[in-house]
């Protein structure tokens, strides 16, 4: 799929039986600053959660997904549930909608953690939507991408902006130290 280049996960639908199940918890950026518009009309947010509904699509019943929309805290969309029902998920998603103040992006990855943290699959992964010119209050996120590397769960980002964007060198790292992609 387009997003295996982006995740250290396969995104690969298959029917066959998969030993091998992961739990994904996406947080996504729901700041001011995704309501900037964006080529074709849209806004950032609008990319964020388009992004997120294909990546539930991709998901297989037995898979778990878990969806986080953050500003300034985390606002829990979607506990994290089996993939049973697609659309129910997807409509969640698309929904968010832009709020207003900063992405804090450390509450945002704690947030996703404690979804992940109880989840019966080996494979558990966090994907950080997050405005790469506008992401606020990274905390102490080493220590914290250190705490997920020993518990199992990877973290993988995509930075809504250019490469050159005040804050893309945090995305960056975070996904590095994160052992996932950017």
């Amino acid at each position: 799929s387009p997003l295996d280049d982006l995740l250290p996960v396969s995104m690969e639908m298959r029917e066959e039986h998969r030993k091998t199940r992961i739990a994904i918890a996406i947080a996504l950026d729901r700041s001011g600053s995704m309501a900037m518009p964006v080529a074709g009309g849209k806004q950032k947010m609008d990319l964020a959660n388009l992004g997120t509904a294909e990546c539930v699509k991709l998901l297989s019943p037995g898979d778990s997904v878990a969806v986080i929309a953050v500003d300034s805290s985390p606002h829990v969309i979607q506990p994290l549930t089996d993939v049973d029902d697609v659309t129910s998920i997807v409509s969640k998603v698309t929904g968010i909608q832009s709020m207003g103040g900063g992405i804090f992006v450390y509450e945002a990855l704690v947030a996703a953690g404690e979804q992940l943290a109880n989840a019966e699959q080996s494979t558990k992964h966090i994907i950080l939507f997050s405005d790469a010119n506008d992401s606020e209050e990274p905390g102490d996120f080493r220590n914290l991408l250190a705490k997920f590397e020993r518990a199992g769960i990877t973290t993988s980002v995509i930075g809504l902006g250019k490469n050159t964007d005040v804050d893309a060198k945090l995305l960056e790292e975070i996904a590095s130290l994160g052992k996932g992609n950017i």
